[in-house]
């Protein structure tokens, strides 16, 4: 026999076992039950199979973390002093397995499993559900996995009120609270088992929990859920960019929508800037659609997919934040920015800062563009002191376009020079340029429209109004606001 045998006992009586396992139960020097509570305790005495259970842990460790804790490392003493068989009701779920496994992982040594009926083979037959369509996990882990509502799910071992609450509240992040689910329980001297129907807002409002203690949810379709995860997102995209899908969606191309994704952002800022909340969530939404779409029509072309744009990104952030995965230091955010940017020069083979000044997306709108390439100019110290000085070189360039103008010259050059200088004055006053500019069409539109009300309000039309006359409405709108 190995060292230590891993055996899996069912949750029933002797009629669960296989042959396998009952021959090891028999031929055992050391034979230890997780619990004695269970129903092949009495037919071990009736065997008489001598065995001794982990209860008195139950009594002596404060939560689960500690009992898994202190079961590995008695047992893993048990086997230095000779070959020891362990039985639990589902090795593949018993959370002290996974402690004792990970324990004799870290000493260079295993254990043998032999398997059996499962507690979850039972439920899922009880359910009448296919295990194939089924996602299984133990409560403990449920809490830490992801899981899509549209798939069926299968949770075992919820020992308690507390551990059946916090499973109940990840699953009313994911379905209503109304839907319907299988409460599974069983008796402990018997392991019978026996099944109901309860709302889920109920699953921790239960009279008894305990490892027998399961529940069957099924799976919801898309269409009758009011809660959606990203793999939703590319299901809905992919329908609507299907064959008899939407023909707008279907004749979009990356360049076609890249408008859409500017403003869907610029959307999302406002909100975020307006501190509105259900705005911002719903623009978020726009702007993660327009990657949904993008992701989507290169997959169509066989160009990439949504889990290349994930994984670059995931892979991106990993070895970027070396303080963070790594071994690297960084105390403050100004070593992260230059532990940032070092690996992005390493990344990208730049060796001079007009490199790194290239190498600024052309993708960006020209005033962030400008904003990022001036931050590069100001590591070297090539830069206005302060946003006074740099707002001198704003009057220097408009005194420059305006000779342009007057001796009928193409001012486009010093325009330019003139915008350059007014993000260089933006950042050194912490502004981004784009949304300054934002706000001020925003207040632009905003006082027009309350210049053109009070134009109507006094019985006439705009357009019928001369510049000077409009301007009197104008000011007056200003002083309101």
């Amino acid at each position: 026999m190995e060292r230590l045998t891993i055996v899996t006992l069912g949750t029933g009586g002797e009629a669960f076992l296989t042959r396998g396992v009952e021959r090891a139960l028999r031929e055992a020097e050391t034979l230890v039950l997780r619990t004695a509570r269970h129903p092949m305790a009495a037919w071990l005495a009736k065997e008489d199979i001598t065995f001794t259970a982990l209860d008195d842990l139950y009594e002596s460790c404060e939560d689960f973390d500690e009992f898994n804790r202190e079961a590995a490392q008695r047992l893993a003493a048990l086997c230095e002093k000779g070959p020891v068989c362990y039985a639990v009701s589902d090795a593949a779920f018993d959370t002290t397995v996974a402690a004792l496994q990970q324990l004799l992982k870290e000493r260079g040594t295993a254990a043998a499993i032999l398997p059996g009926v499962s507690h979850a083979s039972r439920c899922l037959a009880l359910v009448d559900a296919p295990a194939a369509a089924v996602r299984l996990y133990s409560a403990a882990d449920f809490e830490r996995a992801p899981h899509s509502p549209a798939e069926a799910l299968l949770l075992s071992e919820l020992h308690s009120r507390t551990c059946a609450g916090d499973c109940k509240l990840k699953l009313m992040s994911l379905l209503p609270e109304e839907t319907e689910i299988t409460f599974i329980s069983g008796e402990e001297a018997t392991g019978e088992l026996s099944t109901r129907i309860i709302p889920l807002y109920e699953l921790d409002r239960q009279k008894h929990y305990d490892h027998l203690t399961a529940i069957y949810v099924p799976g919801m379709p898309l269409l009758t859920r009011s809660r959606y995860n990203m793999d939703d997102l590319m299901q809905v995209v992919a329908r609507l960019r299907a064959p008899d899908g939407c023909p707008w969606d279907r004749e979009q191309t990356h360049e076609s929508i890249l408008q859409d994704l500017l403003e869907e952002s610029y959307e999302y800022i406002q909100a975020v800037r307006d501190e509105d909340i259900d705005h911002m969530y719903d623009e978020l939404g726009d702007v993660l659609l327009q990657v949904a779409m993008q992701a989507e029509i290169a997959k169509e072309h066989g160009e990439f997919e949504l889990l290349d744009v994930t994984s670059a990104i995931c892979g991106k952030m990993i070895e970027r934040h070396p303080h963070v995965f790594g071994q690297v230091k960084a105390d403050t955010s100004e070593q992260v920015l230059e532990n940032w940017e070092a690996l992005k020069r390493k990344q990208r083979g730049i060796t001079s800062h007009a490199d790194a000044m290239a190498e600024v997306s052309t993708g960006l709108s020209p005033l962030l563009r400008a904003s990022k390439v001036q931050k590069k100019a100001a590591k070297v110290g090539f830069d206005f002191a302060n946003a006074q000085d740099a707002l001198q070189k704003v009057y220097e360039e408009a005194d420059e376009v305006k000779e342009n103008l007057e001796n009928g010259h193409d001012p486009e050059e010093e325009i330019g020079d003139l915008f350059f200088s007014v993000v260089n004055v933006c950042r050194l006053c912490g502004k981004n340029p784009d949304i300054a500019l934002f706000s001020a069409v925003e207040k632009f539109i905003s006082r027009f429209r309350g210049m053109e009300m009070q134009v109507k309000n006094a019985g006439k039309c705009v357009e019928d109004l001369t510049l000077s006359e409009m301007d009197v409405y104008w000011e007056a709108g200003k002083q309101n606001n």
